[in-house]
């Protein structure tokens, strides 16, 4: 059985690079969530090991709504009203738990879930699998909706990738081995990149999400 505590950790990276062995992804600033579905029933779970579903309940009947089982790994947001995600937002969602409360939250400030590996598809296990291979499994397992979405990533132009970071005042990428298989806890096969610039006001025109 798969759980929270066999997820794939990043190590931090000093600075941007390219290199055509790698994919770039953008970071988002959100909880990192372990979505499984079996037998119809979907658990959200936190790296710590605590349930999300009651709090985002939107999130939970659009996975439900994806043919199959699957485990996938995925990055729980709440954006701003810029578009950008809000931790701050996000983290009042997941302390919201009356129904009443938590039905009015999930209308003003609605969840998305950047699914971006699979660790299983249909009862098959696919840890073992290059990252391009699992990639290709996890983009033929659903479309994107407003709740779920696809993180594709680029390959090979990290510096390029790490601009748009800048441009648009995210939290940074993250960079991983195209032939990576997916490992439990920390590894220098994945590696996040931080902007330095995240959460400071404005000359650029952007604040703190």
């Amino acid at each position: 059985m798969i759980e929270a505590s066999d997820l794939m950790l990043a190590t931090l990276h000093p600075r941007p690079f390219s290199d055509p062995d790698w994919l770039f992804e953008l970071k988002y600033d959100g909880f990192r969530c372990l979505v499984v579905k079996e037998g119809g029933q979907v658990k959200l779970w936190s790296r710590n090991g605590n349930l999300f579903n009651g709090s985002f309940p939107e999130v939970v009947r659009a996975v439900e709504s994806v043919p199959g089982d699957f485990v996938w790994d995925a990055e729980l947001t709440v954006d701003d009203d810029t578009g950008r995600s809000s931790f701050d937002r996000l983290r009042q969602r997941a302390v919201t738990k009356t129904r009443k409360n938590v039905r009015a939250a999930a209308k003003s400030d609605p969840a998305r879930l950047y699914v971006f590996d699979a660790l299983s598809i249909d009862g098959t296990d696919i840890r073992g699998l290059p990252l391009t291979e699992r990639k290709v499994q996890l983009r033929k397992s659903f479309d994107n909706t407003g709740t779920l979405i696809y993180a594709s990533g680029i390959e090979d132009e990290g510096k390029l990738v790490f601009e748009q970071v800048e441009e648009l005042g995210l939290e940074g990428m993250v960079a991983k081995r195209i032939d990576s298989t997916y490992q439990r806890g920390r590894s220098r096969d994945w590696l996040k990149i931080k902007f330095a610039g995240y959460g400071r006001p404005a000359a650029l025109g952007w604040g703190r999400k």
